[in-house]
């Protein structure tokens, strides 16, 4: 009967708790990881560039001092001994610049401008390449276009397809159509030639080499100003582009495109642009943008994913092994919270714990899988490096928060320890009445 009181108490503990039904935990994406402060540069660094090499160190080009004068100085990070090494400089000193890994190890850079925020400022079209096992730079054949803030990306067979970031140069023989043309760079035979006409004349567009060896360009700025929501998609193989069939979600640019593990693209924050019309004309209005929308290729379709909450703007993206993104850092707010964005939770941004005043830094995926980050606008920023070590990945558990699980244990256990001991209390006080009892009868029978 004891037994039988027991079970239905402990099973009336555990039917109440399901019948309240499984309480909301608080929403968590993927495990967030974890931040380590890494040595200080050797020198500042903003709007520099930053190259794995195929040996697993990282080398550091250019950028700026704080000052905003460009530097030639470039450093090198080894993760296994967490230090920073002088590399040689670079032959121009150059911020805003693109740098490409070529396919025997050495390292393409390319344009760039003299400074950041100083005048006059002269924007370059010379190029020069990085030579690891040497630890020395050569001068290679410049562009047909200066350009600043491009993109640089080494396509299937070797050659660098760069995209945008032209300034029409005064006095140059190139009409303006061809200043605004991709370019293609060939390693073996250091030469530079036009990619195919169709692409619009944009600045401030993200570029990214898809699974397939094609080359996706999304957004970007025309020369009026206003951000566009165009999309278009280079093929090496016939030297061509032609554009989506469906525009983005939302017109933006100064952006980052990551692809996923899908196929898919992620475009995170940017600018974006209304009119304003003043005596009659329409100018742009800039919008700085807290969405980021998913771009799939294979279905030529743009879909708006959840929001950051916080403005990105020359901020960073990088793809985990985990299959999530690290965003980092923006150029309009000075304590963003560094995030995971997850594409199987896309509605919530799961935060890492660190705010960084950072802007025009760098992101850097090591072999090992964390994440360098290093220099860029921001109090105490140009100098310093951080180093983000992802966690598991996994998803928060549904149901019963744990905390919810380890009380209502402990209710449970401290109950039934209350029903065994005043079970046990009565059966000693029905022991002895049964003792009186028997002891009485035996006395009276005697």
């Amino acid at each position: 009967m004891k037994a039988a009181l027991w079970g239905v108490l402990v099973a009336g503990l555990l039917s109440g708790l399901a019948a309240a039904g499984p309480l909301p935990a608080q929403a968590k994406a993927v495990d967030s990881g974890a931040w380590a402060a890494a040595p200080n540069l050797l020198e500042g660094h903003v709007g520099h560039t930053a190259t794995l090499l195929n040996d697993g160190r990282v080398l550091i080009a250019g950028g700026s001092d704080i000052h905003g004068v460009a530097t030639a100085g470039s450093e090198l990070f080894d993760p296994k001994a967490n230090r920073w090494v002088r590399a040689g400089n670079m032959i121009s000193a150059r911020a805003a610049h693109a740098a490409t890994l070529l396919a025997d190890g050495d390292v393409l850079v390319t344009g760039g401008q003299t400074g950041l925020s100083i005048f006059p400022i002269q924007v370059l079209a010379s190029a020069e390449v990085y030579h690891p096992k040497t630890n020395s730079w050569t001068s290679v054949a410049a562009m047909h276009a200066v350009r600043r803030m491009h993109s640089s990306i080494r396509l299937h067979d070797g050659r660098v397809l760069v995209v945008g970031g032209t300034n029409v140069a005064t006095g140059s023989p190139l009409p303006a159509a061809q200043q605004e043309q991709a370019e293609i760079y060939d390693p073996r035979s250091d030469t530079w030639t036009f990619a195919a006409t169709g692409l619009p004349p944009l600045s401030a567009q993200a570029a990214t080499l898809m699974p397939d060896g094609t080359v996706v360009v999304t957004g970007g700025t025309t020369d009026t100003g206003f951000a566009t929501t165009s999309a278009e998609v280079f093929d090496p193989l016939t030297n061509g582009w032609q554009p989506t069939t469906w525009p983005m979600a939302t017109p933006r640019y100064g952006h980052t495109a990551t692809l996923l593990p899908d196929g898919k693209l992620l475009l995170v924050g940017g600018y974006s642009t209304q009119p304003e019309i003043s005596g009659g004309r329409g100018y742009p209005n800039g919008e700085l943008l807290t969405t980021s929308e998913m771009f799939d290729l294979r279905g030529n379709t743009f879909v708006r994913v959840g929001y950051s909450k916080i403005p990105r703007f020359e901020h960073s993206a990088t793809l985990l092994r985990s299959g999530t993104v690290l965003v980092v850092g923006s150029a309009y707010a000075s304590d963003a919270d560094s995030q995971i964005f997850d594409p199987k939770n896309t509605e919530q941004w799961a935060s890492t714990g660190l705010t960084m005043d950072r802007y025009l830094h760098t992101a850097t995926m090591l072999a090992d899988g964390r994440v360098l980050v290093a220099g860029g606008y921001g109090v105490g920023s140009p100098t310093t490096t951080w180093i983000f070590s992802a966690g598991t990945g996994s998803s928060a558990p549904s149901g019963f928060p744990p905390v919810l699980l380890a009380l209502a244990g402990a209710v449970l256990l401290a109950l039934l320890i209350a029903i065994g001991v005043a079970v046990t209390s009565g059966r000693f006080q029905q022991r002895r009445r049964r003792g009186i009892a028997e002891r009485d009868s035996e006395w009276i029978d005697s």
